[in-house]
């Protein structure tokens, strides 16, 4: 255990967990997204945001690069929510005119 002690931090497991549990947030919103895009009925135009996001997920040179610890994946996970957040909001306003 003594081998080990000189590579251990509590910061560094505290950002390790926090990447971690950003991630799983990450996978499910880009699930959601990709899920949208695969079915016939959704529209056109939510088809493209979720291209979009999607697209910027897995672009090279995005705002801050992946490698930076904790916040390479944040705006990541940031422009998929957003992405999420738009579709639901103006999705149910498209949905709610057409029932009345």
């Amino acid at each position: 255990m003594n081998d080990f002690s000189r590579a251990y931090s509590d910061g560094a497991l505290k950002a390790k967990l926090g990447a971690i549990a950003g991630l799983k947030e990450l996978f499910e919103a880009a699930g959601k997204l990709h899920a949208l895009m695969r079915d016939p009925a959704t529209p056109l135009w939510v088809k493209g945001v979720c291209a979009a996001a999607l697209g910027y997920l897995i672009l090279p040179t995005d705002a801050v690069t992946d490698l930076v610890p904790v916040l390479g994946y944040g705006d990541d996970l940031t422009v998929l929510a957003a992405a999420v957040a738009a579709v639901a909001a103006r999705w149910g306003q498209d949905r709610a005119g057409d029932e009345v």
